[in-house]
């Protein structure tokens, strides 16, 4: 795939034997057919360079040093980019008003309010729409803080996962290394890793962004288990695997957010940020995210509570003005907002938040982190898990857990 201006071309596999890139091309993003492609086509695709038979020890390899910066500068750096947070205090407000039980309840608290004003003398209670109002704001507050406690949990963590700096071909235009000299490599963030970037890996290495080997040495091992779940590493070449082959099975890749096992290896940069197959997962994830079974839950039992509660204050209220006792307006409204105040569950929203509260202090002793408070419901809602895979839910390895031995009768 290559980028011109605002068009974009997808290369048959005819093209790419011949393609060299022509001036006002610019970098391609992503190139999918990258592990179809022998390190020569790769080479010209990129425009970068290869020496050595992909072994680039040797001689001028990678990028330029201005060629790398002006890359960096057009595609930004090498981040998956994080999701959008929503700003704390309108989070508050939408925490505070939103949702049809807190609609109904600040409904109750504005009908408390017109009858503390319509009524004169010792009839007035103040009491009873400050209480409410505290509930509803008071609850608010606890999920709003316990929420944002995950959040800042989530962001620490992020934080404490430091990046190892990447060994990286560079060379300057003009003074590059010749054929026989020592390859000039520098150590940089992964941040600023771009693609045609030539990359030098070796055992315990995290790959930093979609790799293309070039040279990997015999018996050299990915553990693909956090993005794939396959537990047992698999083995790298650097020679071209079939077009029709799907990318997490080709052995000549490797992924951001992998690790090399064993071995060492060279690789070409051909996704970096957004563009790797795991930032292609995180931005699809970055939708909007569906109702919880609790909030489905909760918004029918409610619609038939206000539905109910309606219906009997309307009831009350055709009951008044048509009675023979002449009542006036401000003790028949009293008499419709009492009989819509007694079908409203005041308790409820406190009571499942409060609940919701404990269970997830008790998943926080499990070392889980609860982003959202209905999800702890949704999870208690899994009856039957079905999985292939058990590598990204597990910690990739397995242990002993009993040992019986001969003649103990154990």
């Amino acid at each position: 795939v290559v980028v011109q201006r605002n068009s974009i071309r997808r290369l048959t596999s005819g093209e790419l034997g011949d393609f060299r890139p022509p001036t006002g091309v610019s970098v391609p993003i992503k190139v999918d057919a990258a592990h179809a492609v022998t390190a020569d086509y790769l080479s010209a695709l990129l425009r970068t360079v290869f020496s050595d038979n992909g072994r680039c020890s040797r001689g001028a390899c990678g990028l330029d040093h201005g060629e790398a910066q002006r890359r960096l500068e057009e595609h930004g750096p090498n981040r998956i980019s994080p999701p959008k947070t929503e700003n704390k205090f309108l989070k508050l407000l939408k925490t505070m008003f939103g949702g049809i039980l807190n609609i109904l309840l600040w409904f109750c608290v504005l009908a408390e309010i017109i009858l503390y004003f319509s009524f004169s003398g010792d009839a007035k209670d103040p009491v009873t729409p400050i209480i409410l109002t505290c509930v509803i704001v008071g609850t608010a507050l606890l999920q709003w803080v316990t929420e944002l406690r995950a959040e800042s949990s989530m962001q620490e963590l992020r934080a404490m996962q430091g990046s190892e700096l990447v060994r990286v071909a560079r060379y300057r235009e003009g003074d590059a290394a010749g054929p026989e000299g020592e390859v000039d490599t520098v150590e940089l963030e992964p941040a600023d890793l771009v693609v045609g970037d030539v990359i030098f890996l070796s055992a315990g290495s995290r790959v930093p962004a979609d790799v293309r080997v070039l040279f990997c040495t015999d018996g050299t091992e990915v553990d693909n288990s956090a993005l794939t779940g396959e537990s047992m590493p698999e083995a790298r070449i650097n020679t071209p695997e079939s077009e029709s082959m799907n990318l997490t099975e080709a052995r000549n890749l490797a992924f951001f957010g992998t690790t090399v096992v064993k071995g060492s290896a060279t690789c070409c940069i051909v996704a970096t940020g957004d563009s790797t197959l795991l930032g292609e997962i995180a931005t699809s994830m970055q939708g909007v995210m569906p109702k919880s079974s609790l909030e489905i839950q909760v918004t029918h039992f409610i619609h038939l509570v206000a539905s109910f509660a309606i219906l009997l204050g309307a009831l009350v209220f055709v009951a008044n003005m048509l009675s023979s006792t002449k009542r006036p307006f401000s003790e028949v409204l009293e008499n419709c907002t009492t009989a819509l105040f007694t079908q409203v569950p005041e308790g409820l929203l406190p009571t499942v938040t409060f609940s919701l509260m404990v269970a997830s202090k008790e998943m926080s002793k499990r070392n889980v982190v609860v982003k959202k408070l209905d999800a702890i419901e949704t999870l208690g809602c899994v009856s039957v898990f079905c999985t292939d895979k058990t590598g990204t839910l597990t910690t990739g390895y397995m242990s002993v857990q009993e040992v019986a031995l001969p003649g103990t009768g154990s």
